[in-house]
């Protein structure tokens, strides 16, 4: 049985950060610059060195640290499943992408919603956590997947949607992977998918309304001037 799905986690809120992000660009670049620049400046006077390094430090860690935080603010995830692996990539800036996780389904031990009492039961037994997300508000969003590393138990919390699930279920066979609160995630996902279907058939009818009424008032006006030309033409 050949698997393979797709799901793109895409962050909405890299739109409305572009003057944010190239702002904080800027910020890191001057940070760099101003770092380099005092400590070639401390190479000319080495009587000098250790105030020049102790300037210089604090722009450098302040580069790192705004370089972090832009990285985060413009990362979205790839999830692959296929027959053997769930594989996870972040994308940086939407250029750039890195796998980042590669997750054997074998060896997954456990899939639930994060915060369930399914979770609050593994969540000691992983000595890593990881966070594949966007969305860090709706916790009702995110799972947890619990598995097994060459170098111990991992978990990483994801937010799938329904085509993930579904698939999720086809490849790992063991049921008594996934928790109990599963069934009610996948429940609130239909009823998601269900209600964003319901929008998009709403949006489509107000829109062909609006066309429609558009069409009828060009007509009417489209015969108003005929009339009024037909009028004029036999009074003349």
């Amino acid at each position: 049985m050949d698997i393979y799905y797709e799901q793109n986690v895409v962050n909405n809120n890299i739109d409305e950060r572009t003057k944010k992000t190239r702002t904080l660009s800027i910020a890191k670049t001057i940070c760099w610059v101003l770092g380099v620049f005092i400590l070639v400046s401390s190479g000319m006077q080495i009587n000098m060195f250790w105030v020049f390094l102790i300037l210089a430090v604090p722009l450098f860690v302040a580069a790192l640290v705004i370089g972090y935080l832009n990285k985060r603010n413009n990362t979205e995830y790839d999830y692959v499943i296929d027959d053997e692996y769930i594989k996870i990539s972040e994308i940086y800036f939407r250029q750039r992408r890195k796998q980042k996780y590669t997750i054997r389904l074998r060896l997954i031990e456990s899939v639930g919603v994060f915060n369930s009492e399914g979770y609050k039961k593994i969540e000691r037994a992983a000595d890593k956590k990881f966070l594949a997300l966007v969305n860090y508000d709706d916790e009702k969003s995110v799972i947890y997947i619990l598995y097994g590393t060459d170098k111990g138990k991992r978990i990483v919390f994801i937010e799938p949607d329904r085509g993930f699930m579904i698939a999720l279920r086809r490849v790992v066979s063991a049921l008594t992977v996934f928790d109990k609160s599963i069934a009610d995630f996948e429940k609130r996902l239909t009823l998601l998918e269900e209600q964003a279907a319901s929008e998009v058939s709403d949006n489509n009818e107000r829109n062909s309304d609006t066309e429609n009424t558009a069409a009828d008032n060009d007509l009417n006006n489209s015969i108003v001037d005929n009339n009024e030309d037909s009028i004029s033409n036999d009074l003349s």
